[in-house]
């Protein structure tokens, strides 16, 4: 069985098809685990596709498995919708809507049963927990996956959920560690009193803060935490440069970086065990050959359909 995580892919759909695509290839010989790390949806054009075909593959789920996790996208979302019978007018639907919600929302508004679908979606996304624990580990530290910040408590049970709406779900998707976040529900507020990302004891896993350089990942030591926000809601506001999108797989001691572009291609890799050494050529090889080859050259007309819409 092997274990991937993605994280923050913002509606990006020609990145999103390509991963699937090599996970289910890979999913035809072996057990796959695939753990997405929030902030599946806004900014990008496709975050209403990518929703439904999520849902329906854990309502469906056959030799790939998804485990996702909310982040501050799902959360907003969420609340946007509890709050959706009482007017759009209210705070937590006019939030969600202007920061990049309002592409999902019409999608969904253009459907037959759109009501049903967004009282499905409540539901859906109500049930998406915080965070997970992995049991493998990397220099004897347990690897634990969060959108933002890892809770001052963990276990294995992870039982912390989007529908707990409290101000630790806030805190777990919503904080930056120069730019901290948590406290007004539905509204994100700026405090002075919360820079932790990681803790104590653990190896965490995070996206949430965009990596402004192209190699999609960065660590910090400090935290003793990666960020693997590889970019893709600045790639949907047209900063193309941004291009490279980690797909991580969790080992025995340590991960491997599997850089994916939105041309369908792996460019590079990396492998980290408490040191980041460059994947080996005939490695990255074995994971080329998984790659469909019917998405190639689909970034070029996604590329021009966001410039067309950021034109509007």
């Amino acid at each position: 069985m092997r274990k991937f995580i993605v994280s923050d892919l913002h509606g990006n759909g020609d990145v999103y098809d390509s991963i699937m695509a090599y996970l289910d290839h890979r999913s035809q010989s072996e057990k796959v685990l695939l753990y997405i790390n929030g902030d599946l949806i806004d900014r990008g054009l496709d975050g209403y596709r990518m929703l439904m075909d999520v849902k329906d593959r854990m309502e469906h789920p056959g030799n790939l498995e998804i485990h996702y996790l909310g982040g501050n996208r799902e959360l907003m979302m969420y609340q946007a919708l509890l709050e959706r019978e009482s007017g759009k007018n209210v705070d937590p639907w006019c939030n969600w809507m202007i920061n990049g919600g309002w592409r999902v929302a019409y999608q969904i508004e253009d459907q037959d049963n759109s009501e049903e679908l967004f009282e499905s979606f409540k539901h859906f996304l109500g049930e998406l927990k915080i965070y997970h624990v992995f049991e493998e580990t990397i220099k004897g530290k347990p690897m634990v996956l969060v959108h933002a910040q890892v809770p001052k408590r963990v276990s294995k049970n992870q039982n912390m959920k989007i529908s707990d709406n409290h101000i630790e779900v806030e805190k777990a998707v919503w904080t930056r560690k120069h730019e901290d976040y948590s406290g007004i529900l539905g509204v994100a507020a700026p405090l002075t009193h919360t820079r932790r990302i990681g803790l104590p004891g653990y190896f965490a896993i995070v996206g949430h803060t965009p990596v402004l350089h192209p190699q999609g990942f960065s660590f910090d030591a400090e935290e003793n935490s990666i960020d693997i926000d590889g970019n893709c809601s600045m790639y949907a506001q047209g900063e193309f440069q941004l291009n490279q999108v980690p797909l991580v797989e969790v080992k025995n001691d340590s991960i491997d970086l599997i850089l994916f572009n939105h041309d369908n291609e792996i460019p590079c890799g990396y492998h980290y065990d408490g040191d980041l050494s460059p994947m080996t050529e005939e490695l990255l090889e074995e994971h080329r050959s998984h790659l469909n080859h019917q998405y190639d050259h689909q970034a070029e007309a996604y590329q021009k359909e966001l410039l067309y819409q950021l034109e509007l």
